[in-house]
């Protein structure tokens, strides 16, 4: 389009611009130096002045659902679901559980979908019995547009894509069109799944073939009421996987207008998940990247294809915000080459991305939800995410020697403290990465993130966020009375907590005095139970000295009234790597 040559020094060098055009993405190449000191770029920008929405809180308990696979529910052949396995995550997790639903295998034939391979039936029934929310989530493309795109070759062998972004690869990604087969599968899947029994039989479009001799097919069933929530796909924005496989904030906008209901109706009766049930709760794809940008993107898409509703306000598909985040030493929100552990929340990037997220929805979002659906740590202690401290490294040089217990620990501690951290936030959910590990054994990012065991036992984590949400699950952030120590006070009703913890990687200690009620309670997030341990404060005058450390420690204060003020206490420094060793 143009070539800056830094000939005009220290002048204005202007590029006139094709009118009319929509632009993905302006790309600057070439060397650091030779690139202009500033860009702007002019038009007919109108001024906007977004009005602040007020966002409720969400309920502590929203925090502590998981993500699973198919096979993390279903026995080993597949045969039925797993007692063992369905029952631990059952009981350790109390938020909505987001499974993985492959379109290649959801969609074999284009046109035709495929209830029977993960036991679908059968999950959402039980799931629904169980008062527990499933979200099904998205991912791949369907076989027919798998099958077009150039297959990916490793050791020598060629197999399909299963990266493939879910459209024909030589499809016009800018237009709607080319994501009319997610959207309706999206409608088979709410068709049938959802709360509307007036689907007409016509609509569904299932595949008959048996998977062997006299297997079981599914069979046309609608409005079964069992699932509320359903995300469009997963991480669109594979910038890591090159131009093909990413999705701007544009087409992202597009592929979750024809998910959510078919473009406003433009892709027919059977497209979209709200076409077939009103009442879904549906999430935009979670972006890879923690930035609000490629929200803007597709706030700015609808306003060209969507338009406005009749009270004035964007037209916006989706019922919540979702994005993806992983706290590690690089400040990155994913894997990436500076990274080499994971960090405590309050070091990390974590706790502004998610304010920009909530100011983004707060300004321009409609006041939507926003929640993270992915999040968490390794255990391994050679992966680029373990959950490693500091101390821990300056006591053991060799990683690897790390004991287990340690690590699986810092895990539960940081995962509570990001809990509490992207709430206070503003953060409306989380789905932790993830319920089992892929493979533990392996010392590959993402692969030892499990909160359970393989012998469907919790780790600390998943003790955690157990006895957190028993203790007060239904609570509320109110407000933080103090950024080091952190004390964060949540309420339900009338009643209030307190939540205290040092933001640190070491073995420092501390105090923190508060106003409490004459019982002076103190509970503590405590390994291998189902409770927290109790334990009691001296109280003189109605003050109460809280011992501090890393793990966050929950008060129960006197209920609303008077503001709470608080002191810290002078904090030591940590003993030497020497002697904790």
């Amino acid at each position: 389009m143009h070539t800056f040559t830094g000939a005009r020094y220290n002048e204005v060098e202007t590029v006139e611009l094709p009118p009319n055009t929509v632009y993905e993405r302006l790309v600057l190449r070439g060397p650091k130096a030779a690139q202009p000191a500033k860009l702007e770029i002019i038009g007919d920008y109108r001024p906007f002045k977004p009005a602040a929405v007020k966002r409720p809180r969400a309920p502590l308990a929203a925090f502590t659902g998981a993500n699973a696979f198919p096979w993390n529910f279903n026995q080993t052949d597949g045969s039925a679901l797993s007692e063992e396995k369905y029952g631990a995550i059952r009981e350790a997790f109390g938020g909505v559980l987001r499974m993985y639903v492959e379109l290649e295998k959801f969609v074999p034939v284009a046109g035709q979908h495929q209830f029977e391979y993960w036991n679908l039936d059968k999950l959402a029934q039980r799931t629904h019995a169980d008062g527990r929310e499933l979200m099904f989530t998205f991912t791949h493309a369907t076989r027919a547009e798998m099958e077009t795109w150039p297959k990916t070759t490793y050791e020598g062998k060629e197999s399909p894509d299963i990266d493939a972004s879910p459209h024909v690869f030589t499809a016009d990604a800018m237009q709607e069109a080319a994501y009319k087969p997610s959207g309706e599968a999206a409608y088979q899947m709410a068709a049938r799944y959802g709360f509307n029994t007036h689907i007409p039989d016509a609509n569904l479009k299932l595949y008959t073939v048996p998977a062997y001799p006299n297997a079981p097919v599914s069979l046309p069933r609608k409005g079964l009421g069992y699932v509320r929530y359903y995300e469009a796909h997963n991480e669109l924005d594979k910038d890591w996987k090159g131009l093909s496989h990413y999705m701007s904030g544009w087409k992202m906008g597009l592929h979750q207008s024809v998910v959510y209901d078919g473009a406003q109706g433009r892709m027919g009766p059977t497209c979209g998940i709200k076409t077939a049930d009103p009442s879904a709760i549906v999430l935009n794809a979670g972006l890879a990247k923690a930035t609000p940008d490629t929200f803007r993107g597709m706030i700015d898409c609808w306003k060209k294809t969507r338009g406005y509703k009749p009270d004035g306000t964007l037209d916006i598909p989706l019922d919540q915000w979702n994005y993806h985040q992983y706290a590690n030493d690089a400040g990155s929100a994913q894997h990436s080459g500076q990274q080499t552990r994971g960090v405590s929340p309050e070091q990390s990037a974590m706790p502004g991305a998610a304010r920009r997220m909530v100011e983004f929805s707060t300004l321009y979002g409609g006041g939507k939800p926003v929640v993270i659906t992915e999040t968490g740590y390794d255990v391994h202690p050679l992966s680029t995410l373990a959950a490693v401290r500091e101390a821990d490294l300056k006591a053991y040089p060799k990683r690897e020697l790390i004991p287990a217990a340690r690590i699986q620990h810092t895990q539960g501690v940081w995962e509570l403290r990001t809990l509490l951290e992207v709430a206070a936030a503003g953060i409306d959910g989380i789905t932790w990465y993830q319920a089992f590990d892929d493979n533990g054994s392996l010392p590959y990012i993402y692969q030892s993130c499990g909160l359970l065991n393989n012998d469907n036992s919790r780790r600390p984590a998943a003790d955690f966020l157990l006895q957190t949400r028993a203790l007060m699950g239904q609570y509320t952030f109110r407000e933080r009375h103090s950024e080091n120590p952190r004390v964060d006070i949540w309420e339900a009703g009338r009643a209030r907590m307190a939540v205290l913890w040092l933001p640190v990687e070491d073995d420092r200690k501390g105090s923190y005095s508060l106003p409490v009620p004459a019982a002076g309670l103190c509970y503590t997030p405590t390994v291998g139970a189902s409770r927290m341990a109790q334990s009691k404060l001296v109280v003189k005058k109605g003050q109460a000295v809280v011992p501090l450390s890393e793990m966050p420690v929950f008060v129960p204060l006197a209920e609303a009234g008077p503001e709470l003020p608080g002191k810290a206490q002078a904090t030591p420094k940590p003993k030497s790597p020497t002697a904790r060793k």
